[in-house]
C-alpha cells in the first residue's frame, strides 16, 4: 500500500482521490490545504489519517511514500522540490512546471534523491489511448499515400471565465487559471491535452507557433496551434472562453480516426472516404484516472525491474518533449512566464 498526501482540494484532487481508492494500490495519509475548513472537508470524506494546513507537517510524515500536487502551475515547482528533497516520490498534475528549467532542475534532484517524478498527464495512460496508439502506428506503418497530419480540438468554456472577466473590469488580479504570474491561461491548461497526444504519436516537430487573441491582462483565451513536421502538419485549436463541440481528426490514407474528447479519448471512430463509419474504441472507465494511477503505483513499488523502469523513461521523456514544445509556444505568443519563478534555479 502507497501512503500518499495531498496538495490542493479542487475538483481534480477529488478526482485523483477516487481514482486512488479504486485502485486499491493507495492509503491517503494527509492533506495539505492553506485553509483548514477545505482540507478538514476532503480529509472526512476520503477518510484520511488527518489534514494541516502547515506543509512541513506533510512533508516530513516518515509515513508518507508520494506527494500529489495539484496546486496552482506556478507553485508546482517549489512545492514539488520540497517534496522530493524530503525524500517523497511525487505526482504532478499538469503541467508539472513552469519552464523546462524548472522541469530539469526536479529530476535532476530527484535523481540525485532517488525518487520518481510523474506528470499527471492521465489521458496518455487511458487504455482508450493506448489502443488507439497501436491503431495509428500500424496504419501509418501500412498507409499507401502522403500523410497529411491533423486537427486537434479542445475548448471548454471555464467556469470562471465570467469572474474573469468582471475582475479584469474592476482592476483586480482574476482567477490563478487566467493569470500569467500563475502560470495559468488556455495552452498551459487545455494545450497540454492535445500537444501530449502530437508528441507521442509523432515526435517533436521541426518549427512551432502559437496564434493566440488575448485577454485584458494578456492572457491567452482563444487560439490556434500550429506544429510543423518535414512532411505534414498538426493543427490544435484551444480555448477556455468558449465551448466546443468539435472532435480530434486523425487523417491516414482515405480513412479518418475521429477522436471524442482529446482530454480523456472518450470513444474512437473510423470513417472512411465512402461515409461508412465504425467504433473502434469505446471503453468507459469507472475512474478516468485509474490506469494512471495503476502505472505510477507499479513502478514506485518495483522501482528496480527492468519493464518498469523502461516505461519510466518513456514517459520521462515525452514529458520533457511537451514541456520544451509548450515553452516554444509560448515564446511565440509572448506568453513566456515570470522570470521570478525561475530565480534560484541553477543554469
Amino acid at each position: 500500500m502507497i501512503n500518499i498526501g495531498t496538495i490542493g482540494t479542487s475538483w481534480i484532487t477529488e478526482e485523483f482521490l477516487r481514482a486512488a481508492q479504486l485502485t486499491n494500490l493507495y492509503h491517503l495519509q494527509g492533506v495539505y490545504s492553506r485553509s483548514a475548513d477545505s482540507g478538514k472537508d476532503l480529509a472526512t470524506v476520503f477518510n484520511a489519517n488527518y489534514y494541516t494546513d502547515e506543509l512541513n507537517n506533510l512533508l516530513f510524515d516518515p509515513d508518507i511514500d508520494a506527494i500529489y500536487i495539484a496546486s496552482p502551475n506556478a507553485l508546482h515547482y517549489q512545492q514539488a522540490r520540497r517534496a522530493i528533497q524530503a525524500g517523497k516520490h511525487v505526482i504532478i498534475e499538469k503541467p508539472m512546471t513552469s519552464s523546462v528549467k524548472q522541469w530539469n532542475a526536479l529530476h535532476d534532484l530527484a535523481n540525485e534523491k532517488n525518487v520518481f517524478v510523474f506528470e499527471g498527464a492521465h489521458h496518455i495512460h487511458n487504455r482508450n489511448y493506448q489502443r488507439l496508439r497501436q491503431i495509428v502506428r500500424k496504419k501509418m506503418d501500412e498507409k499507401t499515400q502522403p500523410f497529411f497530419g491533423a486537427n486537434l480540438n479542445i475548448g471548454q468554456y471555464s467556469s470562471r471565465y465570467l469572474r474573469y472577466l468582471d475582475d479584469m473590469e474592476r482592476g483586480k488580479k482574476g482567477p490563478n487559471v487566467f493569470s500569467l504570474e500563475m502560470s495559468g491561461g488556455t495552452l498551459m491548461d487545455l494545450g497540454v491535452y492535445p500537444i501530449y497526444v502530437a508528441m507521442d504519436l509523432f515526435g517533436t516537430p521541426s518549427s512551432v507557433r502559437y496564434l493566440t487573441q488575448k485577454g485584458p491582462n494578456g492572457i491567452d483565451l482563444f487560439g490556434h496551434v500550429h506544429l510543423t513536421y518535414p512532411d505534414f502538419f498538426v493543427n490544435i485549436f484551444i480555448s477556455k472562453a468558449v465551448h466546443s463541440e468539435l472532435n480530434s481528426e486523425i487523417y491516414i490514407d482515405d480513412e479518418t480516426l475521429v477522436v471524442h474528447d482529446i482530454s480523456r479519448i472518450s470513444r474512437v471512430d473510423l470513417i472512411n472516404m465512402t461515409g461508412d463509419q465504425a467504433t473502434l474504441i469505446d471503453y468507459k472507465p469507472e475512474s478516468p484516472l485509474y490506469d494512471e494511477l495503476i502505472n505510477f503505483a507499479e513502478i514506485m513499488e518495483n522501482p528496480d525491474d527492468q519493464h518498469t523502469q523502461l516505461m519510466y523513461e518513456y514517459w520521462k521523456q515525452l514529458s520533457l518533449q511537451v514541456a520544451q514544445t509548450m515553452e516554444l509556444l509560448r515564446r511565440s505568443a509572448d506568453l513566456s512566464i515570470k522570470k521570478e519563478l525561475d530565480e534560484g534555479i541553477d543554469d
